[in-house]
């Protein structure tokens, strides 16, 4: 398959969407991955703090910023938020960013932030959690065909395919 021609423009649109959607992925992983570590409902309506069970606003639910900006602390009990959390967030943003600089006009790029989800699971998760793990694969290939569909419908959109 030729590569299509993609302006300066839209790749950067692009560019911030794959990124977005990364830092997201990366912090719905993070909630999961606690919250099966410590047999809680994987959905639930809300995101709170485990220490003071307060209900956390949309502020402090923004990937990685909300942890620099809040000093790595609950805003409201001062608990420290452990770096392994961010650092996930953070993981998940450049394995996006980077599936995408390589792979952006391969038609399997959709194929490539998946596997760069698995990567970044499999190695934040101990095989003694397999279960969770699993879960956790199958939840992601989820949100990528949601994704997948949503890219597909800009670009046709954009009259790149």
């Amino acid at each position: 398959m030729e590569d299509f021609p993609v302006t300066t423009y839209y790749f950067s649109v692009l560019l911030i969407c794959t990124l977005v959607f990364g830092s997201i992925i990366g912090a719905y992983f993070t909630t999961a991955e606690y919250r099966i570590r410590f047999d809680k409902p994987l959905i639930t309506k809300d995101c709170y703090c485990p220490e003071c069970g307060h209900v956390l606003n949309g502020l402090h639910q923004i990937p990685v910023i909300s942890w620099i900006a809040l000093g790595g602390k609950c805003h409201y009990c001062g608990t420290k938020i452990p770096l392994r959390y961010p650092l996930i967030e953070f993981s998940f943003t450049c394995f996006y960013g980077i599936t995408f600089l390589l792979f952006f006009t391969h038609p399997l790029f959709l194929c490539g932030l998946w596997i760069a989800a698995v990567i970044v699971l499999l190695f934040f998760r101990c095989s003694s959690h397999l279960r969770g793990t699993l879960k956790g694969i199958m939840i992601f290939t989820g949100y990528h065909l949601i994704y997948s569909a949503v890219f597909l419908i800009i670009y046709a959109a954009l009259g790149l395919l």
